[in-house]
């Protein structure tokens, strides 16, 4: 192996290929025990978490083919001087399901067909020279994927060859399906005769030589959709034993950024890397029985590769890919082009920062309208993560800047779907870039309350309060050059928005915001004296939160560091800003 300065192995998936790369590499390999414990196993992780190097790695320490390159691959690993019982027993039949085309179920059931052929003839291809005579020939000779299946398992059954089948993003064109096409085609291709349930009924009726099968993917919800047509498969993703498998810890990040600086690669201050890496990537936590809390390996890798890069850091720490992949769940607030449910529990989530929630480890697409399989759903697209427990009760928490600003993007395009409203996202962004530069934050609030009062005028406000505060807090976040947090801890209190100046990447912005929402119900009457009652409140209440030392320090708030902080008191009587005054 190259042994110069590690590159980067930014999308990279290939262990192979990675190794040869001299691609750094936060050594998992202690995991393989573990997933060895089991025969039939599910993984789940958010988009973009490193599953598809898990199963690389898998692939290249189980197959036959590779035990003689054992050194070479796994050299200077855990695993290397800690090898399992079935290492190289395997022929392993490797599927990529996120390769999966087409917009009807007709177009993906065809492109599923084609995927599992080519795979399979791959598959015969490459251990041709140690199947039994003649099997080539005899599995070609049927036409269907599950025949050639069949065929196969037929002329190994009487030999000591066994299989090892390996399915990555298991259920990723089952939730574009649903995206794009609705409940009915998907329980189509899950319920039933549909050929995906028959497909993992075909592996389960051949246990005998198929004797290990590992899928990765999202959620748990495709599988348990087809649970009956293969019900032995055990999720593992919440064990606390592997809760870092697939992610870097804070020491692993650290060693990271050392590693590149002691190489000279990396002139950029270490701490403020870690911070921001942890503020926008960080804090997935996967099992509640215990386990540290871990950071998106393929985004800190893409954040590094832009760092080595530029010799800057990125000013936009959103990884677009990421974001396409989530817009796809935008279908599933929404119903008949209305607002459901699950879009006041997002609104909740918003506002209040958790949910008080009880996490489901499996779940049918048609129970989505439940809360807690749709805040579940989220903890598995990575939108939330485990957070502590009060009273014994489980928090669902946002876990890092990124997700907050995925959940305002989902709210945004919730109100542009249902509400039909233009959310002006680009003119807002330019108003709140002039609002933390030059500190006028009089166009930025005035357009977000216009375009509030536009998104609430066509709703049905059961809890006006908290759609004001959730919308503000979306709209609010169109900017790039403030993070915006809500129930932000300040003071020994909890401030409804803060607006935190993003310093570390635009060294130059001067100002920085706490806001105050105050909310009289539409249906009450206005009293002078109610108005100044609030007023009063909200000038306490950021009196108190400008006073907090860990925010003057991380904001560098004046006058021993270079930001201004802006206090604003809004009060909005129903949808209506009534007043907004700078404390």
């Amino acid at each position: 192996m190259n042994s110069g300065i590690k590159t980067i192995p930014y999308g990279v998936s290939d262990f192979e290929n990675m190794r040869l790369l001299n691609g750094y590499y936060v050594d998992n390999t202690w995991g393989i025990p573990f997933l060895e414990a089991l025969p039939y196993q599910l993984f789940l992780r958010p988009r973009r978490f490193g599953k598809s190097l898990l199963l690389s790695i898998l692939h290249y320490y189980y197959d036959v083919k590779y035990v003689d390159r054992f050194d070479e691959l796994f050299g200077g690993t855990w695993i290397h001087g800690n090898t399992t019982p079935l290492r190289g027993k395997y022929l392993v039949f490797h599927l990529d399901f996120s390769e999966i085309s087409g917009e009807t179920l007709e177009e993906i059931q065809q492109s599923f067909e084609d995927t599992c052929l080519i795979a399979l003839d791959g598959f015969l291809e490459r251990y041709q020279s140690i199947l039994p005579d003649g099997t080539l020939e005899t599995v070609c000779m049927q036409q269907s994927f599950s025949n050639r299946l069949k065929a196969l398992v037929n002329r190994i059954i009487d030999t000591d060859k066994r299989i090892y089948i390996l399915i990555d993003e298991y259920d990723n064109f089952s939730n574009r399906l649903l995206a794009q096409s609705g409940e009915e085609a998907y329980r189509a291709l899950c319920h039933g005769t549909g050929f995906f349930k028959s497909f993992f009924a075909l592996l389960k009726a051949q246990n005998k030589v198929i004797q290990r099968i590992f899928l990765t993917g999202i959620s748990p919800m495709t599988l348990d959709d087809v649970t009956s047509g293969f019900n032995i498969a055990e999720n593992i993703s919440q064990s606390p034993k592997l809760a870092t498998l697939c992610g870097f810890t804070h020491k692993a990040i650290r060693e990271t950024l050392d590693y590149y600086e002691k190489a000279g690669q990396f002139p950029l201050g270490r701490e403020q890397a870690f911070q921001l890496v942890t503020d926008w990537y960080d804090h997935y936590r996967f099992s509640q029985d215990g386990g540290e809390q871990v950071c998106n390996p393929v985004l800190l890798l893409g954040f590094m590769n832009q760092c080595l890069d530029s010799k800057r850091f990125p000013r936009d720490m959103v990884d677009e890919n990421l974001r396409t992949d989530y817009h796809k769940l935008r279908h599933v607030v929404t119903t008949n082009g209305q607002l459901n449910g699950k879009f006041h529990a997002l609104e909740q989530l918003v506002t209040e920062g958790s949910v008080t929630a009880k996490l489901i480890r499996s779940f049918q697409a048609e129970t989505l309208t439940r809360p807690e399989s749709f805040l579940s759903l989220l903890f598995y697209y990575g939108m939330v993560t485990i957070g502590e427990e009060n009273n014994g009760k489980l928090q669902l928490t946002i876990p890092n800047q990124l997700m907050r600003q995925f959940t305002a993007d989902f709210l945004l395009n919730g109100y542009k779907d249902a509400c039909k409203v233009d959310t002006r996202v680009n003119e807002l962004a330019d108003k709140l870039g002039d609002m933390a530069y030059n500190g006028d934050w009089h166009p930025a609030i005035e357009l977000a309350a216009q375009v509030l009062k536009e998104i609430l005028t066509v709703r049905d406000l059961l809890d006006g309060e908290k759609a004001v505060q959730s919308a503000l807090a979306a709209l609010l976040s169109s900017g790039n050059a403030l993070a915006v947090y809500t129930e932000h801890r300040a003071g020994f209190g909890f401030a409804d928005l803060a607006m935190a100046p993003r310093i570390i990447t635009f060294p130059k912005i001067q100002y920085g915001a706490l806001i105050e929402v105050k909310y009289i119900k539409k249906s009450e009457k206005v009293e002078d004296g109610a108005k100044a009652s609030l007023l009063a409140a909200a000038r306490t209440q950021l009196e108190r939160y400008a006073e907090d030392h860990n925010l003057v320090t991380t904001w560098h708030l004046k006058p021993q560091g270079t930001v201004t902080l802006i206090r604003l008191a809004l009060v909005f009587h129903g949808e209506e800003l009534l007043f907004a005054e700078e404390i």
